[in-house]
């Protein structure tokens, strides 16, 4: 039962750190999750098709939001360096900056609580909870994207 309750206080927390970091950027949940994938998974170029399959949008509406963030300084396309036909998505330095002026000071004050209530053994079993948690969501979302949409009352 405590278990349950943590879980769902933190991501009731999550939830309103993330409105919150929506309403600063002046975004909405998708285009700051999509500014998300393209900050942190630069190891390999995003393109608007990986961007569509990652948040279970259309390619119109991948489009549509990439759009609304080039016209707010966010991102930028240009074509793939080798492969013409392909769409290369990156983001600004005004978005990086915002970003790391945001979120920097949330993770080092993380990093300096966490190395302050736990111990190296304790850190390893919560980083692999918070890995066998992120996992199982993933199952869960890609499940959620077989269901079809309660119809409108």
């Amino acid at each position: 039962m405590q278990l349950k309750r943590a879980l769902e206080f933190y991501h009731g927390t999550v939830e309103d750190l993330s409105r919150e970091m929506i309403r600063v950027l002046g975004v909405n949940e998708t285009d700051r999750r999509a500014l998300e994938i393209v900050l942190l998974e630069s190891e390999q170029p995003t393109t608007p098709g990986r961007l569509a399959e990652r948040l279970g949008l259309t390619a119109a509406g991948v489009t549509v939001m990439l759009n609304r963030l080039e016209k707010q300084g966010y991102i930028t396309r240009s074509l793939h360096p080798t492969d013409r036909r392909r769409v290369i998505v990156m983001a600004t330095e005004l978005a990086a900056h915002r970003i790391q002026e945001l979120v920097v000071p949330m993770i080092v004050e993380s990093y300096k609580m966490l190395l302050t209530y736990y111990d190296a053994d304790e850190l390893e079993i919560i980083a692999d909870f918070l890995t066998r948690a992120g996992e199982l969501q993933k199952v869960h979302r890609e499940r959620l994207r077989d269901v079809d949409p309660y119809p409108r009352p």
